[in-house]
């Protein structure tokens, strides 16, 4: 339940923890071993990133999809999971 999404709202033009090349925002706090979905708010999933660090709670997502397209302004979604637990949670990305 202490897993977030920072920054949330995630403005694109803010250029934080970014440069021209690169956006991202981070996941905080995951268990050890874990997978993330993001999905749009209608359902589709976007991508899937696997987590497994027992030192670092944290993991990077590009805002790209598996398609390596950048995603667009919006409300998102994301599913944390573990083999006993899931997490749901809401960021917004804002151009």
């Amino acid at each position: 339940s202490e897993i977030k999404v920072v920054p949330n709202p995630y403005f694109t033009r803010s250029y934080f923890n970014e440069n021209e090349y690169i956006r991202r925002i981070r996941f905080t706090k995951l268990p050890a071993k874990c997978n993330v979905s993001i999905f749009t708010i209608t359902g589709e999933l976007i991508t899937k990133i696997a987590h497994e660090n027992e030192t670092d709670s944290n993991e990077w997502w590009d805002l790209r999809t598996v398609n390596n397209q950048e995603i667009g302004p919006g409300l998102y979604l994301y599913a944390v999971e573990t083999e006993t637990e899931k997490h749901v949670g809401k960021f917004v990305i804002v151009r």
